[in-house]
C-alpha cells in the first residue's frame, strides 16, 4: 500500500456542538429467528476485547402478549450492560384492525385507540417487571410499507389523531418514537411535528434508510426532537466482505453528519449481521465497533473538517470529562497523512485503533498532542478511531 506524504488539515472545534449521541445498536427478534445466546449477547453488548459495545437493542412488541416472554432474556442481559431498549410494534392485535389480520397492512381502528395504548403500556410494564425496562417506545414500524407479513398502515394524519387522543396516556418516562417510516419520509413526520399536541407527545423522530441516504431533518431539530435511525441493512451479502463492510462505515459517518443520535442495524446475528450465524463478530460488526466502542451515550458530536480530501471522512465527539474521539473512514486505497488542529480545547494524547481487511480494532499507535496539534496517518481502505487518553 502506498504512503501519501501530502498532508490534509483537519480542524476540530470543541466549542461547536451538534447532536448528543444516544447510541449504536441492533435488532434482536426471538420468535422470528432464534434468540441470541448468552455468549452472543455478551459479544454484542459487552465492551471488552472482541466485543462490539452496542448501546441500544431494538425488539419487537408481538401482537400476542403470550409471546412477550421471548424478549426477556437478551433484553435483560443487554440492559445489564447499560444498553437502552427500544420496543417497536409491527402490528396491533388483529381484532383492533380493519382487516382483522396482523399481516397485509390494514389500519388501526379509531375505536381501538384506547386498547392499543393499553397494549403498548402493558408491554412496557411487563418488560420493566422483568428487569428489562424500556427506554424508547415506537408507535408503529414502517407505517408506509404494505407487505404481506406483520404490518399496519398509518398516514401522517393517523399519527396526529392517535397522538392527540392517546398521547397523555403514554408513560411520560418513556421516549416516544414515530413514525419509523421506510425511508425516513418527512411527509409523515412533518404532520406530527406541525401539530402542537402531537409534536408534544413525541420525543424522537425515527426512520429507516431503505432506498435513501442519511439526510438532516431541520424541522425535527427545530422542534427539539432527536433523530434516530432505527433500522437498516445495506445488503444481504456476506458480512465478512470487506468492501461491503466499508459501505457500512460510510453510512455510519453520513448518519452522524446528518445529526442522527442513534444508528441501529437490522438483525444483530445474521449472515449479513454484526454477528454471523456462528456467533462470531463480522467485519460489519467490527466497523460498527469503531464507532460504538468509543463513541458512548452522552457524547456530543462537535465540528470537524468533514472531508479533508476526496474519500476521507471525519467526525469528532467529546464528553463532559474532556474525552475526545475522532472517527475516520478512509475509502481511498492509500494511507493519508492528516494534520489535526484542536480548537477551543485540547487533550494530552490520542490512541489509534484500526479495522481493515486484515485488522479488527487493532491498536495503531499513540500520538502526542503538542500546541493543540498532532499528525497521524489514516490507513488506506480502513476505518479507524482516535481516542484521547
Amino acid at each position: 500500500m502506498s504512503l501519501n506524504v501530502y498532508a490534509s488539515s483537519v480542524y476540530v472545534n470543541f466549542n461547536n456542538p451538534h447532536q448528543q449521541i444516544d447510541g449504536f445498536g441492533g435488532m434482536n427478534a426471538p420468535g422470528w429467528v432464534a434468540d441470541l445466546t448468552t455468549e452472543q449477547a455478551t459479544k454484542a453488548f459487552g465492551n471488552g476485547n472482541g466485543q462490539i459495545g452496542l448501546s441500544i437493542m431494538r425488539m419487537r412488541i408481538s401482537p400476542d402478549s403470550n409471546q412477550w416472554y421471548k424478549q426477556v432474556p437478551t433484553a435483560k442481559l443487554a440492559y445489564s450492560y447499560g444498553a437502552k431498549l427500544l420496543a417497536t410494534p409491527w402490528s396491533p392485535p388483529a381484532y383492533m384492525k380493519t382487516n382483522n389480520n396482523v399481516n397485509n397492512g390494514g389500519k388501526l381502528e379509531t375505536q381501538h385507540y384506547w386498547g392499543y395504548t393499553d397494549h403498548l403500556m402493558d408491554f412496557a410494564s411487563y418488560m420493566g417487571s422483568n428487569n428489562a425496562p424500556i427506554y424508547a417506545l415506537s408507535i408503529q414500524n414502517e407505517p408506509d410499507w404494505h407487505p404481506d407479513y406483520e404490518s399496519c398502515d398509518w398516514s401522517g394524519s393517523d399519527f396526529v389523531n392517535y397522538l392527540n387522543s392517546q398521547g397523555s396516556r403514554l408513560d411520560p418516562s418513556l421516549k416516544i418514537v414515530a413514525p419509523e417510516s421506510l425511508g425516513f419520509n418527512p411527509v409523515l413526520a412533518d404532520q406530527i411535528l406541525n401539530n402542537p399536541t402531537a409534536s408534544r407527545n413525541v420525543d424522537i423522530i425515527g426512520g429507516h434508510l431503505y432506498g435513501v441516504k442519511p439526510k438532516n431533518y431541520p424541522l425535527a431539530l427545530q422542534k427539539g426532537k432527536k433523530l434516530w435511525m432505527t433500522e437498516h441493512y445495506t445488503d444481504t451479502d456476506n458480512a465478512n466482505d470487506w468492501n461491503k463492510a466499508m459501505d457500512v462505515g460510510l453510512e455510519l459517518h453520513q448518519s452522524m453528519v446528518a445529526n442522527y443520535s442513534a444508528y441501529i442495524w437490522w438483525y444483530i446475528r445474521r449472515s449479513y449481521g454484526l454477528l454471523t450465524e456462528d456467533g462470531n463478530v463480522s467485519k460489519r460488526g467490527y466497523v460498527m465497533s469503531q464507532f460504538s466502542k468509543f463513541i458512548r451515550p452522552g457524547d456530543v458530536r462537535i465540528d470537524a473538517t468533514e472531508s479533508p480530501e476526496a474519500n476521507v471522512y471525519v467526525t469528532a465527539y467529546k464528553n463532559n470529562s474532556g474525552k475526545l474521539v475522532i472517527a475516520v473512514v478512509n475509502r481511498s486505497g492509500s494511507s493519508k497523512r492528516l494534520d489535526f488542529t484542536l480548537q477551543n480545547g485540547t487533550v494530552g494524547s490520542m490512541t489509534k485503533y484500526v479495522t481493515s481487511a486484515s485488522k479488527n480494532v487493532v491498536y495503531g499507535g499513540k500520538y502526542q498532542v503538542s500546541n493543540n496539534r498532532f499528525t497521524a496517518y489514516a490507513d488506506g481502505w480502513a476505518v479507524m478511531t482516535f481516542v484521547s487518553e
